[in-house]
């Protein structure tokens, strides 16, 4: 029998045009993430840690939907972009709804959230920085509300906190064990 898989995917921001200005993506980057959701079968489970679309939710969530077999578990992360109500999510496809969850996977305590959780004892897995970590560490700000919005977080991670970026991974879905490892 196939042993489930846990797969986590962030920051997927489908229909967002303003992604190939913000963090380099290719045009066709939504049609690219739900194409890559195909490694993600039967008895498996999604975690996505927020910013699933912008603009155009019901459409988008039918699209997401219908790439993700029957009998996969979805849990969503919301996002700062994500702004309908926790039964709107629900009713459109997810099983799980909430700001973040903890538990223990492959032998670690993990909590997940869309924004890293300030000083956190345990590992996070966190989206939100997309690839641009780097730049907001060094205080390159691009757009006008930038520093106000993640300076308090960035001067409280630490090596606690993983940042999985959507552009980093080919725009597919990663597995949990691979981000644990």
């Amino acid at each position: 029998m196939k042993q489930p898989k846990i797969w986590v995917i962030t920051d997927t921001h489908l229909g967002h045009k303003n992604m190939v200005q913000y963090c380099g993506r290719p045009e066709n980057h939504s049609e690219l993430i739900l194409e890559n959701l195909k490694v993600i079968k039967e008895g498996d489970t999604v975690i996505h840690l927020g910013d699933f679309c912008i603009g155009n939710d019901s459409d988008w969530h039918i699209k997401f939907m219908a790439q993700i077999p029957a009998g996969v578990k979805k849990f969503l992360i919301r996002g700062n972009h994500d702004k309908k109500s926790n039964n709107w999510y629900l009713n459109h496809g997810w099983d799980f709804v909430a700001e973040s969850f903890s538990d223990n996977y492959f032998g670690k305590f993990i909590t997940f959230s869309h924004i890293p959780i300030p000083n956190v004892q345990n590992l996070n897995i966190h989206g939100h920085f997309h690839n641009n970590l780097h730049r907001l560490k060094r205080k390159e700000w691009v757009t006008p509300d930038e520093e106000e919005r993640n300076m308090v977080v960035l001067e409280s991670m630490n090596d606690n906190h993983k940042l999985l970026a959507i552009e980093e991974t080919n725009y597919k879905p990663v597995l949990l064990n691979s981000l644990v490892k």
